[in-house]
């Protein structure tokens, strides 16, 4: 699960935060241009496996780091949203001084006091102070759809529905974060597994260059013989630098995505993981579906938009709120205070239709993002078919292959028999041999993208069905 630390009060944090500052006055940790913060992993001792890959990029996936605070931010959106419909009590205190005398009928107190009343003694103050305290309370009661905050509010729903849809892209984003680490670690380990076929490719053409410029030289074989063959190995060797450079390239882009140290103690387990068998398709397309992130996350967006639309149409309604406040005014020789409360009731009634064309908005708002409900389950049935169907296809190559590579290994034990027989020239052997590597390297990348497809698929459903955890 992602670490993130919620913090509920940053002054509380003060003492640590000077300690922290005192720390980056001594140490130089300006990180140079491109480099990555890493951390310190409690690794296992055993290569590692894609499970074991998996975990740590759960565990520190930025990603899912930022989904789990928006996630926090959008709790407490609801919290404010639900107390702004309760009572609000605001409280102020202040200090006058003021000296002079009356500009007119109204004594200079009563100008100076926000409550037009005070301490007046006298017209003519030579120097003066007052103390004001005041209480202010405000309480809507029946306000965008809110009756007395005790109700389903909209402000409160739409806001509800925000987190709801955060909630299910957080399971999005963590399927993201699972299918990208397991894409780069199949790629890599399947070509570390490469290397050593290719390698022996690389030399039996060698070998078969060398046999073939001997028969060349004795007139047994032509010029274009031997220039096919090396045609051959000058490809193979070409390959055999691609697939290192790719096992490197993606042994460290997967180091780099993990947030681990690209040292040589982290190594990675050479045997893939096998292919699940494959899932029910009815399972697939009535039950799983039905739940998939995505479609949580549209019917929150539906759900927004109409408590949207619920709340402007609210707003063509009166609004009442109770409203009361208190003031105590003192010169320490005399005291006044003043007492008000009443019920404000704000009726609109005209605005040239701006209220009323938003209401329309919003209803439009709220029957499009329906209809893009049926859209996003289209959508998602359409990649499902999609996978599924390239899952059989690879499935079938793999057959065809496996079939085709058990035909090679009987010719290349015939070729050997024979050549040890004295039955059979060397390049028999070798040209048996050649064929069966190509084809069992042939039949081990589609091994490897069967398991890309299952992850795909895993992905497709938002991780309703799980072949990896």
């Amino acid at each position: 699960m992602t670490r993130f630390n919620p913090h509920q009060n940053l002054i509380l944090g003060s003492s640590l935060i000077g300690l922290l500052t005192s720390l980056l006055l001594v140490l130089p940790t300006r990180l140079p241009a491109g480099e990555v913060r890493t951390y310190n992993h409690n690794l296992p001792r055993h290569p590692l496996t894609l499970r074991d890959c998996i975990a740590i990029a759960l565990g520190e996936s930025p990603k899912l780091e930022a989904s789990g605070f928006d996630l926090l931010a959008a709790g407490w959106e609801v919290r404010a949203a639900r107390a702004s419909l309760w009572p609000n009590l605001k409280g102020s205190a202040s200090g006058e001084a003021f000296s002079g005398e009356s500009t007119g009928k109204f004594g200079i107190v009563n100008t100076t006091s926000p409550s037009g009343s005070g301490v007046n003694t006298t017209n003519n103050v030579d120097l003066a102070g007052i103390g004001l305290f005041g209480l202010k309370l405000d309480y809507p009661i029946f306000q965008d759809g809110s009756i007395f905050g005790l109700n389903d509010a909209p402000a409160v729903e739409l806001k509800r529905a925000q987190k709801d849809a955060l909630k299910w892209t957080t399971h999005l984003t963590r399927e993201e974060v699972i299918f990208r680490v397991t894409e780069v670690f199949i790629d890599t380990v399947s070509a570390q597994n490469r290397v050593q076929p290719i390698d022996r490719r690389v030399a039996l053409l060698e070998r078969s260059v060398d046999i073939q410029r001997e028969e060349q030289q004795k007139g047994l074989l032509l010029p274009a013989d031997v220039e096919v063959v090396t045609k051959q190995l000058n490809s193979a060797r070409s390959l055999s630098k691609i697939i290192h450079e790719q096992a490197d390239a993606g042994y460290l882009g997967l180091i780099r995505l993990l947030g681990l140290r690209s040292s040589g103690h982290v190594s990675l387990n050479s045997t893939l993981p096998d292919a699940p068998a494959p899932p029910d398709a009815a399972q697939l397309f009535h039950t799983l579906l039905a739940r998939h992130p995505s479609l949580q996350v549209q019917l929150a967006k539906v759900n927004k938009a109409k408590q949207d639309y619920r709340l402007e149409n609210y707003r063509l309604y009166p609004s009442v709120a109770l409203h009361g406040s208190g003031l105590y005014v003192t010169d320490l020789d005399n005291d006044a205070h003043e007492l008000l409360g009443g019920v404000t009731v704000k009726v609109p009634i005209f605005d040239f239709g701006a209220q009323l064309n938003t209401v329309r908005a919003r209803r439009d708002t709220y029957a499009a993002e329906q209809a893009r409900l049926g859209a996003v389950g289209n959508d998602l049935a359409s990649d499902l078919v999609k996978v599924y169907r390239e899952i059989y296809e690879t499935s079938e190559s793999i057959l065809r292959l496996g079939g085709e590579a058990g035909k090679f290994d009987r010719d290349l034990r015939v070729a050997q028999s024979q050549q040890q027989q004295g039955m059979a020239p060397p390049l028999t052997a070798i040209d048996a041999e050649l064929a069966l590597v190509s084809k069992q390297e042939e039949l081990e990348i589609h091994r490897a993208r069967l398991l890309l497809r299952y992850a795909e698929l895993q992905k497709a459903m938002g991780g309703t069905w799980k072949w990896l955890r």
